[in-house]
């Protein structure tokens, strides 16, 4: 994996990269912000961003959002902020994209995410953190989302057990 970031290549799965697959689009999706937020002018968009110490460059990019509700989040993860007080996004979560939960997902596809730590602790500390938010979202009946902790002096085979689930 990291030589393919090495190359600056988008992050693919094995299966992708051994069949030659090359994205050029972005996947669609289905999730769009609320309607308030849409029709927010580039000026109101930038004044956040600028207030926030956002940089974002591209096409079409997505309207900076200053609260979870309004990043429509599942309210299991809602309830889960709120307890743990985390009551307003960070400026890397208030620019940001959401796939949404009904986008059909198929078998070998994956990982859709990758956190690289600098040390095991905190590995292992960011993987409890995510396990707290999946918990709640697996008991409402979300989709299973499985992470995986790869860290070395842990069990090769139960590491391999959630990668082919």
């Amino acid at each position: 994996m990291m030589e393919n970031l090495s190359d600056r290549k988008t992050l693919m799965s094995v299966r992708e990269l051994a069949k030659g697959i090359t994205y050029t689009e972005p996947l669609l999706t289905g999730w769009k912000p609320p309607l308030p937020i849409r029709r927010m002018s580039m000026k109101a968009c930038d004044a956040i961003r600028k207030q926030w110490h956002i940089i974002a460059d591209g096409e079409d990019i997505t309207p900076p959002i200053k609260n979870f509700k309004d990043m429509r989040f599942p309210e299991p993860i809602l309830k889960k902020l709120k307890a743990k007080g985390i009551i307003q996004p960070t400026p890397i979560q208030v620019q940001w994209l959401s796939e949404e939960v009904m986008m059909p997902i198929a078998y070998g596809e994956g990982p859709f995410g990758l956190i690289i730590c600098p040390s095991r602790e905190l590995a292992r500390q960011t993987y409890e953190v995510v396990e707290q938010f999946l918990e709640p979202m697996r008991e409402a009946g979300y989709p299973e989302l499985r992470p995986l902790l790869c860290i070395g002096g842990v069990d090769m085979k139960s590491q391999l057990d959630v990668v082919k689930k």
